[in-house]
């Protein structure tokens, strides 16, 4: 069988995986250079685990086994090159962490997904964003570049304003939403009341785990970032997730001046 691109394999995948296996998936992608050449024994050595928890992790990926995860890594490093880091402060931890994740977040995007948005955005529907505390700058931004583009989006700045939206929305629109977690209480809750009497298309940006969020979307996305919190102020980046939206931005405009010529 010939092999395919490692994200286009695993995006399926990765909500499946244990706590221990995100780390192994966190560890693949950023090594990935590394660990295509390892055998399985040296893989399962560099990470103190059993060369059986190593071939499990890789069928839970959907791979047939090892070699086939391998070979995978091969095609994928092959096409896309290996992400140059340095001279961008890459000694310091957090910035190469950051870079990583950026670039974490753009490979995982499902080009499947990625097509379903922009088809969906070419029938000009109408657009409401909603977000979590963390991620409310962000969404003023997401409502101001659709807008730009020609979308009649929203973006509800207050409780009292997102309540008002549950009647508004229609089937026919889209809901974006950005929630770092995908478990803030409110914003499920919100989603939940829409669909007791609508069904619009939902596109969630979350963390890549089972989180309710990602349950409910018709769509999903992660976004990769380290966790971080001090003097109880939440400073995860956000940056991952906008990136997302830029992205499908992209693509959609790139769909469209295509279409033009």
């Amino acid at each position: 069988m010939m092999a395919i691109d490692f994200f286009e394999q695993v995006n399926e995948h990765i909500i499946k995986l244990n706590e221990t296996e995100r780390k192994l998936f966190d560890y693949v992608v950023k090594n990935m250079q590394t660990v295509k050449d390892m055998s399985i024994q040296k893989f399962a050595e560099e990470q103190f685990l059993s060369t059986t928890s190593i071939f499990r992790f890789t069928q839970k990926l959907g791979f047939a086994g090892y070699s086939d995860f391998v070979n995978s890594l091969l095609v994928t490093t092959h096409a896309h090159g290996q992400p140059n880091l340095t001279g961008i402060n890459s000694d310091q931890n957090y910035s190469k962490n950051y870079l990583d994740n950026a670039v974490e977040t753009v490979r995982v995007m499902s080009q499947k997904q990625i097509d379903i948005v922009v088809e969906l955005l070419q029938k000009k529907p109408r657009i409401y964003i909603v977000t979590d505390d963390h991620t409310h700058t962000i969404g003023q931004y997401v409502e101001r570049l659709f807008i730009g583009l020609g979308f009649h989006a929203y973006f509800p700045e207050t409780a009292y304003q997102r309540q008002n939206l549950v009647n508004r929305v229609r089937e026919q629109d889209l809901i974006i939403a950005m929630s770092y977690s995908g478990k803030d209480d409110e914003l499920v809750d919100f989603i939940g009341r829409i669909f007791l009497t609508e069904r619009p298309h939902l596109l969630s940006i979350t963390r890549a785990d089972n989180n309710p969020l990602q349950m409910l979307s018709d769509t999903n996305f992660y976004a990769f970032a380290d966790s971080i919190k001090t003097n109880s102020m939440h400073l995860t980046s956000s940056v991952t997730m906008l990136m997302v939206v830029e992205m499908l931005v992209y693509e959609y405009m790139n769909k469209n001046s295509k279409n033009d010529d």
